[in-house]
């Protein structure tokens, strides 16, 4: 790879770490976060007790795909409501659109940032606590190929979590570039009112957070469903 391609590379990558940061430090984004560590680390001590008390005949099955829509909301709401702001205003005001210019960011190059910024955030965000749990419900099992199949819900949290940080993080940042200040407005509009429309017509699919529902049930084979 020409040095000129590794430069442009490692600014990109730059920009988009620093537009993560700037979400994450947000005080509501760090409470989610926090609150989601929370759920798996209690999801996580209801497996040991339930390992302890029945030993390797311990139904762990579910645990994962049972806290997925709760480290979901928690930790993706906040991040993509930051997201979902007047992301260029703010990046004005503090001078991150002059530092990327600078440094030979184009604005459309910074507008590519803030919305992989805001997928990466929440899938991380989301990712690192539901594959940790999978992976602690495969360590609890007494056999071998119940490991193995508790392991495959580690894939199945990874899937669900890019998916999440996909669709949530991608569709707050185009919120934040079509509404500016009314971004969060637009986005609770987006997402909020045709889940809320399909699942009275009992549509529950037809909608961000009920596909994203949908592909949970898919992906842990309807465990905790």
């Amino acid at each position: 790879m020409p040095s000129t391609q590794k430069a442009d590379l490692y600014r990109a990558r730059a920009v988009v770490a620093l537009c993560r940061e700037r979400l994450a430090a947000r005080g509501a984004a760090r409470a989610g976060t926090t609150l989601a560590l929370l759920v798996a680390v209690g999801f996580a001590a209801a497996a040991v007790m339930l390992r302890l008390a029945d030993g390797t005949e311990a139904r762990l099955e579910g645990l994962t795909s049972g806290a997925a829509p709760w480290i979901a909301w928690l930790a993706a709401a906040p991040l993509a409501l930051a997201a979902a702001e007047d992301r260029a205003a703010l990046d004005r005001r503090d001078g991150v659109e002059a530092l990327a210019a600078a440094r030979g960011v184009s604005p459309a190059g910074l507008e590519s940032a803030r919305a992989l910024a805001a997928m990466t955030a929440i899938a991380r965000s989301v990712g690192a606590p539901l594959v940790t749990l999978a992976l602690l419900t495969a360590a609890l099992a007494g056999r071998g190929a119940v490991a193995l199949h508790r392991a495959a819900d580690a894939a199945g949290a990874l899937v669900f979590a890019v998916a999440v940080g996909v669709t949530v993080g991608g569709t707050a940042a185009a919120c934040s570039r079509v509404g500016r200040a009314r971004g969060r407005w637009l986005l609770a509009a987006v997402m909020v009112a045709p889940w809320a429309l399909s699942d009275l017509a009992g549509r529950g699919g037809w909608s961000i957070p009920g596909a994203l529902d949908a592909l949970r049930i898919f992906v842990f084979g309807g465990a905790g469903a």
